[in-house]
């Protein structure tokens, strides 16, 4: 941990009007949204979906870091070297403000930038003015994301057991350009594929979840079809609960094909149909690591915003913090949804995400977090 104090933003409240469905719009009829409810979500704090969406439609996700408009990579390039080029240390709220203020993808430009004004690496010259996980995050942020999501692949696989969690995640929530960009550079990194790796570190129904979940075969968003729904639910009740084994495939294949809303109200349906919770159910058809790979399945399509709340929450508890899972999830997230994870954060443990890393990180590196969920 750094030390040292920052500020933070006021975390913006949310519209929750759970009354009503939106749709049709006109007159001085003011703005609805839809709620968790309307596209089969159980959480209390899923996203807000668009204005007038119907119901059912596809959830809407909303991240705290954008492209920045007007960006200019040389002065942005300019303000870094400024920042270090002084005799009495880095300037680090110059770098925390250039660096969080911009994407990802225009950080790229900045180091481009920066390498033909001043003939040096940006990485490495911040590596010689930065420490501790302060270093940590800025070194990530300015990485290609594909680096940095196949640095964190490579060390959920090669390190003392296997990190489910990381490796889920990463496999989830990545469309198939981003996919093949962490392939290619894990490859480029390690000298072997992620296929590879994944094969032979893991085993079974998990490392064919694995494999599944590498190819992207999901769904792009859709309103859901509740009628496809019931439909899924019942074919996963008749290839499990009501036969003697179990059709692993089957599941496996809803599982990482069907988009997440729609998986939702597959789980949904399910126990509206059969009395039980889809978790209760691949309870008695698995176990071991390719059950524990099939709920965090049924964790993101119920409430992704509240999964990753609980995560961040349990890296701030107990004693110590768990330094590479709060900067995974912020750095990973902070461009897709950290929105609906802050407010989901501060609706299940009435405390904002913002306060708790406060209470539990210091200095620069506080800052640097805190000015990315911001």
């Amino acid at each position: 941990m750094g030390s040292g104090s920052s500020k933070d933003k006021v975390e913006p409240t949310k519209n929750t009007n759970n009354g009503g469905k939106s749709g049709g719009g006109g007159g001085n009829r003011k703005p609805m949204t839809n709620t968790n409810m309307d596209i089969g979500k159980d959480g209390p704090t899923q996203v807000i979906i668009q204005t007038f969406a119907p119901a059912g439609a596809p959830a809407v996700y909303h991240g705290t870091v954008r492209a920045r408009p007007n960006f200019q990579a040389s002065q942005e390039a300019e303000k870094l070297h400024a920042a270090m080029d002084v005799w009495i240390g880095t300037k680090d709220n110059a770098v925390i403000d250039v660096l969080t203020s911009c994407n990802n993808e225009q950080r790229q430009l900045v180091a481009q930038a920066y390498k033909q004004k001043y003939g040096k690496d940006l990485i490495k010259v911040l590596k010689s003015e930065l420490s501790g996980d302060y270093e940590d995050v800025v070194v990530h942020l300015v990485e290609p994301s594909a680096e940095y999501e196949a640095w964190l692949m490579n060390e959920a696989i090669s390190g003392l057991g296997t990190e489910e969690d990381v490796l889920i995640e990463i496999l989830s929530f990545r469309n198939k350009t981003q996919l093949e960009g962490v392939r290619k550079a894990y490859k480029n990194k390690f000298g072997k594929t992620l296929a590879e790796d994944i094969d032979s570190d893991t085993s079974g129904n998990f490392q064919k979840l694995l494999l599944k979940l590498m190819k992207e075969d999901r769904d792009e968003p859709h309103v859901v079809v509740e009628s496809f729904a019931k439909s899924d639910a019942r074919f996963l009740h008749q290839e499990g609960e009501d036969r003697l084994g179990t059709d692993d495939d089957f599941f496996m294949s809803v599982f990482t094909s069907r988009s997440w809303d729609q998986l939702a109200a597959a789980c949904k349906a399910y126990e509206e149909i059969y009395g039980k919770t889809m978790e209760d159910a691949l309870g008695k058809e698995f176990s071991g690591d390719i059950l524990y790979g099939l709920k965090k399945l049924v964790a993101f399509s119920r409430d992704r915003a509240v999964y990753f709340a609980d995560k961040l929450h349990e890296a701030m508890s107990g004693m110590g913090t768990d330094d590479e899972t709060l900067q995974r999830i912020i750095i990973t997230h902070c461009e897709v949804d950290m929105l609906e994870i802050k407010e989901a954060y501060r609706n299940k443990y009435s405390k904002t995400l913002g306060n708790m890393i406060r209470d539990d990180c210091s200095g620069n590196y506080k800052n640097i977090l805190l000015a990315l969920i911001n």
